[in-house]
C-alpha cells in the first residue's frame, strides 16, 4: 500500500511540473508576441542608389500596378508666356431675374422642383405661379446664381425669386499689372481648377470699374465657350504671350508635373523600371506647361501619367506605423 502513496505523489510531482513548464512557456510566447507588436512597422522602400542617385526602382509587376504613361521630351522654341489671374464675371445683358408679378402665395405647378442655388434652367420652363397670376415662365436658360423666395412663402410685387445667368458664353475680368504689354487682342483661359484646359479669349474692353482686390486696371476677355458649372467669382487662369524673344528649351507638360514643398518636379526614367525625380523651371510658363531651359534635354523620357505615384512610393519608407507621438 505504501509504495501505491509513492508512486502517485511521483505523479502529482510530475504533472505539477508539466504545467508550470507549459505555463512558463506560454508566457513567454505572450511577452514575445506584444514586444513584436511595440516595434514600429516599416513600410519596404523601393528607391535604391544607382549610380549615386536616388531612383525609385520597379519591377514589372509594379509598373502594371502604377499603370504609369511616359513620353519622350522634344526640343521647342517656344514664345514665353506670362500667366495672369482673372476671375468670371456675369453680363448684365445675359442676367435674367424673375419676379413675383403681384402678391401673393408662391405655389409649384403639380410636379415641379424649385431649382436651387447651381441648378441649370432650360429657358421656356414654367416654375412658379403667385396665387392666380399667370404661371411664371424663365425667358431664357442659365445657372440659378440667386434664390429670392421658397415655395410656400408670401412674396410681394417685383420681388425677386431667381436670377439665372447663362454662361454659354465665358466673360472673364483680368488685373493687368503695368510691366505686363497689352492688353492684347487675344488670350489664353482656363479655369484654375481644371489646370490644362486652356481656351482662347477675345478681347471685349477695358472693364468699367478696376479690380476689387488689387485696384489694377482691368479687362474682359470673351471665351470661344462656356465652362459648365461656372460661377460668379470663379477663379480663371489667364495665359499672355510674352513680346520678348523665343525661348528654347523642352515643352514639359502640366500634366507630367508633380509639386512637393513648394516646387515643381517631373520623373526622368533612367532605363526600365528607374526613375529619378528632377526640379522642373517654372520660370518660363508656355501654353500646356513649361519651357525647361536646364535640367531636361530633348530625348529624355519622362513619366506624363502617375507622377504622383512615384512621389508617394518614394517618401512611403519614411511612414512607421506604431510611433506616433500620441502613443
Amino acid at each position: 500500500m505504501r509504495w501505491i502513496v509513492r508512486i502517485v505523489g511521483i505523479v502529482l510531482v510530475v504533472a505539477v511540473a508539466v504545467v508550470l513548464v507549459q505555463t512558463y512557456r506560454a508566457h513567454q510566447a505572450r511577452l514575445a508576441a506584444q514586444a513584436s507588436r511595440a516595434q514600429p512597422v516599416v513600410a519596404p522602400t523601393r528607391v535604391k542608389r544607382v549610380g549615386g542617385e536616388a531612383m525609385v526602382v520597379l519591377n514589372s509587376a509594379d509598373l502594371d500596378r502604377l499603370g504609369l504613361r511616359t513620353a519622350v521630351l522634344k526640343a521647342s522654341t517656344t514664345a514665353p508666356m506670362r500667366r495672369l489671374t482673372g476671375e468670371a464675371v456675369a453680363e448684365p445683358d445675359r442676367v435674367t431675374a424673375v419676379r413675383a408679378p403681384i402678391a401673393g402665395r408662391l405655389a409649384l405647378p403639380d410636379g415641379a422642383r424649385w431649382p436651387l442655388f447651381g441648378d441649370r434652367v432650360a429657358g421656356g420652363t414654367s416654375i412658379a405661379q403667385v396665387s392666380d397670376a399667370k404661371p411664371l415662365v424663365v425667358p431664357r436658360g442659365g445657372m440659378v446664381t440667386q434664390v429670392g423666395a421658397q415655395p410656400g412663402e408670401m412674396v410681394q410685387p417685383g420681388q425677386l425669386l431667381l436670377e439665372v445667368t447663362d454662361y454659354d458664353e465665358a466673360l472673364v475680368r483680368v488685373a493687368w499689372p503695368p510691366d505686363v504689354p497689352g492688353p492684347p487682342a487675344e488670350v489664353g483661359v482656363s479655369l484654375a481648377a481644371e489646370g490644362a484646359r486652356v481656351m482662347r479669349a477675345r478681347l471685349v474692353g477695358a472693364a468699367p470699374s478696376a479690380d476689387p482686390v488689387t485696384r489694377l486696371p482691368a479687362y474682359l476677355y470673351r471665351a470661344e465657350r462656356g465652362w459648365r458649372g461656372v460661377r460668379p467669382g470663379a477663379a480663371v487662369l489667364v495665359t499672355v504671350t510674352d513680346r520678348g524673344a523665343p525661348g528654347r528649351g523642352v515643352l514639359v507638360p502640366d500634366h507630367a508635373v508633380v509639386q512637393w514643398q513648394g516646387l515643381a518636379w517631373a520623373f526622368v526614367e533612367h532605363g526600365a523600371g528607374r526613375f529619378r525625380r528632377i526640379r522642373v523651371p517654372t520660370d518660363h510658363p508656355v501654353p500646356g506647361g513649361f519651357l525647361a531651359q536646364a535640367g531636361l534635354s530633348a530625348g529624355d523620357t519622362i513619366v506624363v501619367e502617375g507622377a504622383e505615384q512615384l512621389l508617394s512610393e518614394e517618401f512611403r519608407a519614411r511612414v512607421t506605423v506604431g510611433d506616433e507621438p500620441a502613443e
